[in-house]
């Protein structure tokens, strides 16, 4: 027979469990957007309580400068607000601790620390912020190398593909995955058909991978040409000019001795030279092509180079997804819509759906029915940035029989959406 103090212990293991549950189910929706997860934090200390207290507050600012870096346009950040530790730990709903380890003197763990939504948006809007807190559902991401003696998919020798394998872990608002490589990704896309590009074999490739979005990343390397001897036999002082492919006078680099040639292939330093970005985007919205120029610093391995690429990359594309769902708060619209019920409980639950969005400023309710609501709906920005919002919450806006109309998607829908610019 089990004691009463054991039947405590297996019923606080259960409840653990269900909460844990109910935990990773939510994970998806938009509020994770406001979740720091898996964040190191390491101090040292007198003592271990000491410790810990340090690392916990050293933790909780810097998921709060991780969370606003992730909300806040880049050219928007010189306006982030600096924040005293009491003001920041006001913001924060709870954290999770994993991974703890301490000393007498040192303190090391791994927080997840949860915001609260309302109250960052609050902060946001006084300061007049610009942000955006929708997410993006997944984008496929295919690397092409061109080597100068034509592009590789698959099989670069230039490690392209590899870079993008060894990325940071993507704390942002567009989750980018990449394909396999596998045979059944080689009998679906070529190079060829990555380059030209081919709309359908490229998203028939994103259909494999569950997505309806296709970034086109190609890099191209320009080396320097290796400096002429002169008729002494010396090197030309190892000054050489490399245009920097923008239409201004070319940049005079210095190009140390280090036997590069003309191959792509050559995996010693590259300073000086070129790498050129094309980054092609297919999707649901319009075709979209971006260049990109990064030069070779002083020393610089073409590891490093490809690397700082990458990071440009996904710095490009989370910034034209922002752009597009940004929260504008100068600009105010309404919409009459009419949200049929089947009880006055789906009227309370849809009312704190709408409340929990960023973009809806109020909600009129102009009539009440036991089978409908019609209400004013204040939200900021266009209308495609409501809907865009809605879709967070699990919501459907339709036009139907001259009028708007708010349903309650049954299937449970989609995290995020990715109908917009990337």
């Amino acid at each position: 027979m089990i004691q009463p103090r054991s039947l405590r212990r297996v019923t606080v293991f259960v409840v653990v469990l269900v909460l844990c549950a109910i935990l990773s189910a939510g994970g998806a929706k938009a509020e994770s957007v406001y979740t720091i997860r898996d964040l190191a934090v390491d101090s040292s200390a007198v003592s271990a309580a000491e410790a810990r207290s340090l690392a916990l507050a050293k933790g909780q600012r810097a998921a709060f400068d991780r969370l606003l870096r992730r909300l806040v346009l880049s050219e928007d950040q010189v306006l982030l607000p600096v924040l005293e530790y009491a003001q920041i730990t006001a913001l924060v709903d709870g954290y999770v601790i994993e991974k703890e380890l301490l000393s007498s003197t040192r303190y090391r763990a791994n927080l997840t620390i949860d915001f609260n939504k309302f109250g960052m948006r609050k902060l946001l809007r006084q300061r007049k912020i610009r942000f955006a807190e929708t997410r993006s559902n997944d984008v496929l991401v295919v690397p092409v190398y061109d080597t100068g003696d034509g592009p590789i998919l698959w099989l670069e020798p230039g490690d392209w593909r590899a870079a993008w394998l060894a990325r940071p872990a993507n704390e942002g608002l567009v989750p980018l995955i990449l394909p396999l490589g596998d045979v059944i990704d080689m009998a679906a896309m070529d190079a060829a058909l990555a380059m030209a590009p081919s709309r359908e074999a490229l998203l028939g490739l994103a259909e494999r991978y569950g997505t309806q979005e296709v970034v086109v990343v190609s890099a191209y390397l320009e080396l320097p040409e290796p400096p002429e001897p002169t008729a002494e036999g010396n090197s030309n002082d190892g000054i050489t000019d490399v245009s920097d492919g923008t239409g201004n006078d070319a940049e005079r680099v210095s190009v140390a001795e280090t036997g590069i040639s003309k191959s792509r292939r050559v995996r010693g330093p590259v300073e000086g030279a070129i790498l050129q970005l094309t980054v092609h985007r297919v999707g649901a919205a319009a075709e979209r092509t971006t260049l990109e120029l990064l030069r070779g610093a002083l020393s610089e391995s073409r590891e490093s180079l490809l690397a700082r690429a990458v990071g440009r990359v996904m710095a490009l594309v989370e910034g034209n997804w922002k752009q597009a769902n940004m929260l504008r708060f100068g600009r105010e619209n309404e919409l009459h819509i009419a949200v049929p019920l089947n009880s006055l409980g789906d009227w309370v639950d849809m009312r704190r759906r709408l409340r929990d969005l960023a973009v809806v400023v109020s909600i009129d309710l102009a009539a009440l029915s036991r089978g409908q609501a019609d209400i004013l709906l204040h939200y900021f920005g266009e209308r495609e940035q409501l809907m865009l919002g809605l879709e967070q919450s699990d919501l459907a806006l339709n036009f139907e029989s001259g009028g708007w109309v708010l349903h309650s998607n049954a299937s449970g829908g989609q995290s995020g959406t990715s109908g917009n610019n990337i």
